[in-house]
C-alpha cells in the first residue's frame, strides 16, 4: 500500500489544484450538466461552480470528495491518482529529493494527518498482480506484472498485495477466481494458506513443515490432494514464501493429512 512518505509526495505532486479543476470541469460535461445544474446538485451558486472549475478556489478534502461523490467516482480518480503512471511520478519525485527533503515531507504528512486535513485511507493503493496464482496448477508471475487499485473498504489491515486465484484446490475457503489479499511479511502457523514460488511458479497452498524438515504445500480441497507438493530439504528446489493469504480465519488441516 501507499505509505505515509508516498501520501505526502501524492499531496505535493499529484493533488495540484488545476488538475483537480479540470477533472470537475470534465466530468460535469460528461454528465450533460450545465454549471448552472451541477451548482444545484451541490447546493452552490453557478459563479462558485465557474470559479472552482477556473481553480480559482482552493477546496478543501471535504469539498473534494462531494464532488467525488456527485460524480460517482472514487476520491483517488478524480484527483487523479488511479493510474500505474501516477504513481511512477510519485516515486520519481521521492527519488527525486534528498535527505532533509525526504524528512520534510513525512513531517508535513504527518502535521496533515494529524489536523485532518486528508483520509490516508482514501489515498491507499495496493498492487494487483495480473497473472492468476496457481491453486491446482503451476502458473509464472512477474516481478513488475502488477497494477495499482485503489484501497476499498474490502482491504484488510496489513496487506500488501492481492492477486486472483485460478484453480479449484484451495476450496471451500478460497474458490476460483476469488481475489486474495497477501501481507508480504506475516509469519506462518501449521496449515496457515500462503502465497509461494517453487522453482519460478507460484502456488496458493496451506502450509506444513514435518519434524523431518519436508516442507508440504496443501491443497485444502480433498479431491485435490494430487496437487500437492512435498518438497524435501536436500531436493534442490527453490521454494520461496511470498506471503501469508489474509483470510480473517484459522484453517484446518486438510481431511486427507
Amino acid at each position: 500500500m501507499l505509505n505515509l512518505i508516498h501520501v505526502c509526495a501524492t499531496i505535493g505532486a499529484v493533488m495540484k489544484m488545476e488538475k483537480l479543476y479540470g477533472n470537475i470541469r470534465v466530468n460535469r460535461k460528461s454528465l450533460h450538466l450545465t454549471q448552472q445544474e451541477l451548482a444545484e446538485r451541490m447546493g452552490y451558486e453557478r459563479s462558485s461552480i465557474a470559479k472552482i472549475e477556473r481553480g480559482d478556489v482552493d477546496l478543501p478534502l471535504s469539498k473534494i470528495r462531494a464532488f467525488a461523490e456527485q460524480f460517482e467516482l472514487p476520491l483517488s480518480e478524480l484527483l487523479g491518482l488511479g493510474t500505474a503512471e501516477a504513481q511512477r511520478e510519485i516515486d520519481l519525485l521521492y527519488d527525486a529529493l534528498n535527505a532533509e527533503g525526504r524528512s520534510e515531507l513525512v513531517r508535513y504528512g504527518q502535521k496533515l494527518s494529524r489536523n485532518g486535513a486528508f483520509s490516508l485511507h482514501a489515498l491507499r493503493y495496493i498492487r494487483h498482480y495480473t497473472t492468476a496464482a496457481a491453486a491446482g496448477y503451476a502458473a509464472p508471475i512477474e516481478g513488475e506484472d502488477y497494477e495499482l487499485l485503489p484501497c476499498g473498504d474490502d482491504v484488510p489491515d496489513g496487506a500488501d498485495y492481492c492477486i486472483d486465484i485460478d484453480g479449484d484446490s484451495m476450496e471451500p475457503y478460497i474458490r476460483s477466481g476469488q481475489r486474495v489479499y497477501v501481507a508480504r511479511d506475516e509469519s506462518l502457523k501449521d496449515f496457515d494458506a500462503g502465497i509461494f514460488f517453487v522453482d519460478g511458479d507460484v502456488y496458493c497452498k496451506q502450509w506444513h513443515r514435518d519434524s523431518e524438515g519436508t516442507t508440504h504445500l496443501l491443497s485444502a480441497n480433498p479431491e485435490r490432494e494430487d496437487a500437492s507438493l512435498h518438497i524435501t530439504a536436500d531436493s534442490g528446489q527453490n521454494v520461496v514464501f511470498f506471503g501469508k493469504v489474509l483470510l480473517g480465519k484459522k484453517l484446518p488441516a486438510p481431511a486427507y493429512w
